[in-house]
Formats: structure tokens, C-alpha cells, sequence
């Protein structure tokens, strides 16, 4: 066949265009993956955070190593509160629950005090090996939703640590959350006070180490009082009885 046949040139042009889309579906789904991975490891290490491994990140400690190491997933039931396999862990998507009305909740507009309109019916948890829980709590901030983690121990109300891994708080203000100093502030804060929520975040600069209710309150976020509101909604919402109260007050009992 002649070089310079018209059949010989459609083939070539026809199998190079069939190497070039090889080759450009090989990389999107190099790419694809690629984001797929740094989203699971973003989610992995605010976990990790949380949980109070922040030094073991800092010193460069291997995330993917120290998730798989510490951390157990298991799934919630929150109207129980107690751990269920009605979901499967490796594959749920608590968000896309949001979406289906057999995995999700509407919320009473008098109990939405993080303005979330509706819930997922089931959680995903983290259990360390030291029994701690890191639990995903999400909410209305100021510009839009706020995601994030917070940690209690195993006796169910002393905050390990709170960290979010997604908000449009306006920076300087209250894009603080992600502040090192203010989330410092977490550990070791109580959730209750006897059976009811007490953790809160004050409004207008800091709270008063000698009041009464010390122990559950954290300084608000200068300039920024409706993120600080926010942010206290929030977590007063998801340690709620129509968060993980149940579960919390289950694990208390069960421990003694």
C-alpha cells in the first residue's frame, strides 16, 4: 500500500486521535483520583486534629499511618443512640444522605438552632484506641455551611479538641476558627452541666475564668459575634438530643 495512499492517511489520523483520547481519559482519571485522595486525606487529618494529633501531623507523622492506626469507623443511629449496620461504613456518604428522604430527617424549625433544615438518620464516627469519639458536626455559618469535627473522651462530655474543614467565614474575622490559639481553647471544656448542654462560645471577647460556668465556655472570636453564635448553635445542636445526646448519655451509662 502506497504511503500516500488516502486509506493509509484516515488510518494513521484515526489511530492517533484513538492514542490521544487514551490518553487524555488515562489522565482525568489520574487527576480524578488525585482529588478524590487529597479530599479523603483533608477529612483524615481535620479527624486526626480533632482527636488531638496535631503534633504528631506538625512533626511530620504519616496521616494515612496515623488514620488507619488510631482510628475506628463505625456508624450511629442517632434516634437510638446507639451504633448500627444499617449503612455500610466503607461506602456511606453522609452528605449524599442528606439528599435521600429514607436516610434523612427534617428538622423542626424550633429545634434548628444550626440552621441545617434537615439531618442525616445515621453518623459516621471515628473511636480511637483510647476510647475517645470524634464526631462530624456541621451547621449554618455565616456565609454559608460550616463542616467540621470535635472530639470528646470516653466519658462522653470532656472536649478533646474542635477543628472545620470547611466554611467562607470572612478572613480575619470569623475565618479564626481555624486559628491555632482558638481552638486551643478546646480541650478539656465540658459539654455538660449534669444532664444539660452547657458548652458555649461567648458573643464579645472572652469569657471569665472565675464564673461559675468556666468550664463550659469559650472565648468568642473577636469581631466576628455572629460566627461565634454560629459556632456555639452548632455544637449545642449536635450534643442535643436530637444529635448525638443519646448516643453520648448511652456511652456514659455503659461505662459506668
Amino acid at each position: 500500500m502506497s504511503n500516500d495512499s488516502i486509506f493509509k492517511t484516515f488510518l494513521v489520523a484515526f489511530l492517533l486521535c484513538v492514542v490521544c483520547s487514551v490518553l487524555v481519559c488515562l489522565a482525568a482519571i489520574v487527576r480524578i483520583d488525585r482529588e478524590a485522595y487529597n479530599k479523603q486525606l483533608e477529612v483524615r487529618k481535620t479527624v486526626l486534629a480533632a482527636a488531638g494529633f496535631q503534633q504528631q501531623i506538625d512533626d511530620g507523622g504519616n496521616i494515612d499511618e496515623l488514620f488507619t492506626t488510631n482510628m475506628e469507623l463505625k456508624i450511629v443511629d442517632l434516634a437510638s443512640g446507639e451504633y448500627t449496620d444499617a449503612v455500610d461504613p466503607a461506602t456511606y456518604n453522609q452528605k449524599d444522605a442528606l439528599e435521600n428522604p429514607d436516610l434523612s430527617v427534617k428538622i423542626p424549625s424550633d429545634k434548628d438552632i444550626a440552621g441545617m433544615g434537615s439531618r442525616a438518620k445515621y453518623a459516621a464516627v471515628y473511636v480511637t484506641k483510647t476510647g475517645d469519639i470524634v464526631l462530624p458536626i456541621r451547621g449554618a455559618g455565616m456565609w454559608g455551611p460550616m463542616l467540621g469535627y470535635i472530639a470528646v473522651a470516653d466519658n462522653g462530655s470532656t472536649v478533646k479538641g474542635l477543628t472545620f474543614y470547611q466554611h467562607a467565614e470572612t478572613p480575619g474575622l470569623g475565618a479564626e476558627v481555624d486559628n491555632p490559639r482558638w481552638k486551643a481553647q478546646w480541650p478539656g471544656k465540658e459539654v455538660y452541666n449534669g444532664n444539660s448542654v452547657a458548652i458555649k462560645v461567648v458573643k464579645n471577647g472572652s469569657y471569665d475564668p472565675k464564673a461559675s460556668d468556666a468550664a463550659n465556655t469559650v472565648d468568642g472570636l473577636a469581631g466576628a459575634t455572629v460566627t461565634s453564635t454560629k459556632v456555639s448553635n452548632i455544637v449545642r445542636y449536635w450534643f442535643g438530643d436530637d444529635g448525638f445526646g443519646k448516643f453520648l448519655a448511652n456511652l456514659k451509662a455503659k461505662r459506668g
